[in-house]
């Protein structure tokens, strides 16, 4: 990222290569729409390379993307909402309650679900997973630290991506709002 931040296109090609497919399909987990994960992406690679000289990552390059992402996919979600009440001529809900004992009990069977379904993991997967989004780590750390090639790294995530969509698929908007909840008010 520092020579990005230096104006180096070749270092921000190598960025938005390295990345870019990556950061549409973790888009696409939450908004079901590969266009818009995709124009969600671009935006998300062009503030980088407008901010380039501002940008302070304090952790990895991955990570700052993927909050980024996230918060795209909010601030997506919030602007349907907001135009969906307003088409019907209302006013959109107040947030929910994230303290109420509804809530509480809704967001452990939601928790408990996502556990069970990382649990279901094949072992490495699971280890691969748990290492890179829990832990933070980059596939180079874990491919290091479980003396693997970067490449099975990321058909073990992708493994696990795939069998978590599967198990969670029915669960998608719940998943979503809760997170959205607990993070955002």
């Amino acid at each position: 990222m520092a020579e990005v931040a230096k104006g180096d296109l070749k270092a921000y090609r190598y960025l938005f290569d390295h990345h870019f497919a990556d950061l549409c399909n973790f888009l696409l987990i939450y908004l079901h729409d590969r266009n818009l994960a995709e124009e969600l992406a671009l935006d998300i690679f062009a503030y980088v390379w407008e901010k380039r000289e501002d940008i302070a990552i304090k952790s990895s390059f991955r990570n700052y993307l993927y909050t980024a992402a996230k918060n795209q996919a909010v601030s997506h979600f919030r602007k349907q909402q907001k135009h969906f009440f307003t088409d019907l001529g209302i006013e959109a809900p107040d947030a929910v309650d994230p303290i109420s004992a509804e809530y509480i009990l809704e967001n452990e069977e939601l928790q408990q679900m996502i556990n069970n379904a990382i649990d279901s993991l094949p072992a490495q997967s699971k280890r691969i997973y748990q290492m890179a989004w829990e832990q933070n780590l980059s596939y180079k750390e874990i491919a290091n630290e479980l003396g693997l090639s970067v490449k099975t790294v990321e058909n073990h995530v992708g493994i696990a991506l795939r069998k978590l969509r599967e198990k969670l698929r029915p669960y998608y908007k719940q998943i979503f709002v809760f997170w959205m909840i607990s993070n955002f008010f």
